[in-house]
């Protein structure tokens, strides 16, 4: 059991009645109760439902000191990029981040950084600067080279807090999503995640950040007024990087790392790398999505084969897995892949705005379905009112 007296929830021992009601309220275990409750700080989530449950008021979760933690709005400065490395090249989200925040600047007339951390960076620097980066900031550590999200969210704090930016975006990736949500937490901020669009309000100057809400059947704005950073998290394949210019010069920031350490709760065992099975969405130029209209595997197997001849790769609309026809890695839409690529042929798809959200990048989209009423039809730019039989049956005919 863990007595830290520096964790956030305290036990008032004086009010303290003996009725145990704390205990069976947590769901984590969390509270051992002898005389007076006890609190194991590793497993407790700070839910608060103990401090509800408690009819004494016994139990107090207290807040942060605002002053200590919070990043002041006063001479923030700054679009930041938080760039992810993988297998020490940059994520391709990195470039797409780059691109938008270079058209954010032209309207809030800030520089735009891009931030790198990990082991081994450095080498990417110059990749940053030439697809937009004015300045590039690196946190480079040997005890960082593993991705640990609690040592990682704890340097980039520390950095932000120093530099005061004004907006802060980063990658919806499966490390970006919990290191951006705990960074948030720590600096007191907000954070929208899986933004479809961002802007700059042209009467406040303050980030719009777009994304889809009620289960996508509205886009909601979203602002973050009293608080700094503005930070935003933002899906792979939704926005467009800009092309590289490598003469573009900029400038390269070593963060001072001396203060480095790593949370002692947490060690490294080893790290294990699975290949992922099946073919790549992200980099795909040519997809074919299937959805529920496609209603049998052998017409999906009939639709790879003919997709083969062309290079195209096969995805599939969240009810297309649902049904068993496609796996649930390669399904395109908000629960899943976000695709920008040169075509996409939609075969049985009829097109809510759950799928098509992830189909902003696409260049050329054809539908293929035969109620003429589908929604796809709306966003797509050749459409054919067919089966996918039918459909299929003509392209195989016709050489295709």
């Amino acid at each position: 059991m863990n007595n830290d007296t520096s964790f956030a929830l305290r036990v008032l021992k004086e009010r303290c009645t003996g009725c145990g009601l704390c205990a069976d309220t947590c769901a984590y275990n969390a509270i051992k109760f002898a005389d007076v409750p006890e609190i194991d700080s590793y497993a407790c989530r700070l839910c608060g439902s103990c401090v509800q449950a408690c009819p004494a008021g016994a139990l107090q979760i207290s807040e942060p000191e605002t002053g200590k933690t919070a990043v002041p709005q006063e001479e923030t400065k700054g679009i930041w990029v938080l760039a992810e490395v993988e297998d020490g090249c940059l994520a391709p989200v990195a470039r797409e981040l780059l691109g938008k925040a270079v058209v954010l600047s032209e309207k809030l007339h800030h520089d735009v950084e891009a931030v790198l951390i990990g082991g081994n960076v450095s080498a990417c620097a110059s990749e940053l600067i030439a697809y937009g980066a004015r300045r590039v900031r690196i946190v480079e550590h040997e005890s960082l080279a593993a991705f640990i999200e609690e040592n990682y969210a704890c340097e980039l704090v520390r950095l932000v807090r120093e530099c005061r930016p004004e907006i802060l975006l980063v990658g919806a990736t499966p490390r970006g999503r919990g290191l951006s949500a705990r960074m948030a937490a720590l600096l007191q901020t907000g954070l929208t995640a899986d933004c479809t669009e961002l802007d700059i309000d042209s009467d406040t100057g303050l980030l719009l950040q777009i994304r889809p809400a009620f289960g996508g059947n509205l886009m909601a704005t979203i602002k973050t007024p009293a608080h700094r950073p503005q930070m935003a998290s933002v899906r792979p394949g939704v926005m467009k990087a800009s092309e590289p210019d490598y003469s573009r010069s900029g400038e390269v920031v070593y963060a001072d790392v001396s203060k480095v350490s790593s949370d002692r709760r947490i060690r490294l065992i080893r790290e294990t790398v699975e290949a992922s099975c099946g073919d790549s969405l992200e980099n795909s130029r040519i997809v074919v999505g299937i959805g529920r209209g496609v209603k049998s595997l052998d017409m999906v197997n009939r639709i790879r084969e003919w997709a083969a001849r062309f290079g195209a790769v096969v995805a599939g609309s969240r009810a297309a897995v649902e049904a068993g026809l496609i796996d649930a890695h390669m399904q395109v839409g908000q629960t899943g892949h976000a695709i920008s690529p040169d075509l996409y042929i939609a075969i049985g798809i009829s097109g809510q705005i759950q799928h098509t959200a992830a189909l902003a990048g696409a260049k050329k989209i054809i539908a293929i379905n035969p109620d003429r009423t589908a929604p796809i039809f709306g966003i797509a730019d050749y459409g054919w009112a067919v089966s996918a039989e039918e459909a299929l049956s003509q392209l195989t005919a016709g050489g295709l």
